[in-house]
Formats: C-alpha cells, structure tokens, sequence
C-alpha cells in the first residue's frame, strides 16, 4: 500500500512537472497600423503612430527588399483591410519586416517626397530602427 502511494505521488509530480513547463518561441512580433509610405530610389519610408499622437517613421533600404536578402517584404493588403507593418525579432534581434500596403501606387496611402530630396544617409541601417 505504501509502494503504490508513493508511486501515484511520484507520479503527480512527474505529471505535473511535465505540465508545467513552458514552451516558449524564440521568436516574436510586432504589428503596426501604418499612416502612409514613401517610395524613395532608395527604399521605403514608412510613418506610423506608435503612442496614438506622435507620428513616428522608419526608413526601411530597398536592399532588404530584393532577392536573396530576406529582411524585407511586401505583400499586398486585402480590400477592407488597413495597411500595416510586422517586424519580427529573433531572440530580440530584428529578423526581417513585412509591409502589408495597397498594390496601386496611385492610391492615396502612397506618398511621393519631392524630386532631389537626398536620404542615401538616412537609409545606411543594417537593421529596424525608429525615428
């Protein structure tokens, strides 16, 4: 009798233990609403609100973009849907971004910067950063 009490308590543990333990990813997510984006020569310039009033931008180089590269992408936005943005970390290191936006660029989400406006600086990022 004792045998079997002390195995059925060695057992709840055990279970219970088992139970208990967390499996949690290395990976994690972050999305955000976007207000407009910029098409520049040299990659996109996104403008979101991160605080509800304080309009804050990411300047995202085109080469993340292109093939091969992997740390960006851009899907298009299903209709109804507002366009947004998903950074995903890896172990708290940035991993890649994707933009969800609208596939016109005459649509009016889309912005234009004026001709000459030089950002080449703004854009030697190696990973996401706000500004």
């Amino acid at each position: 009798m004792k045998k079997t009490a002390i195995v059925l308590a060695l057992l709840l543990v055990v279970s219970v233990s088992v139970f208990a333990f967390k499996n949690e990813s290395e990976y994690s997510y972050r999305n955000i609403p976007l207000q407009k984006v910029y098409n520049n020569q040299n990659g996109y310039i996104a403008l979101f609100t991160l605080d509800g009033y304080k309009v804050s931008k990411s300047y995202l180089p085109v080469d993340w973009f292109r093939f091969g590269d992997n740390r960006g992408h851009v899907i298009a936005v299903p209709k109804g849907c507002y366009p947004y943005m998903t950074i995903v970390y890896k172990n708290n290191e940035f991993q890649y971004v994707t933009l969800a936006v609208p596939k016109n660029p005459a649509d009016p989400f889309w912005g234009t910067l004026p001709a000459g406006t030089n950002l080449k600086e703004k854009f030697a990022v190696e990973s996401f950063q706000i500004d």
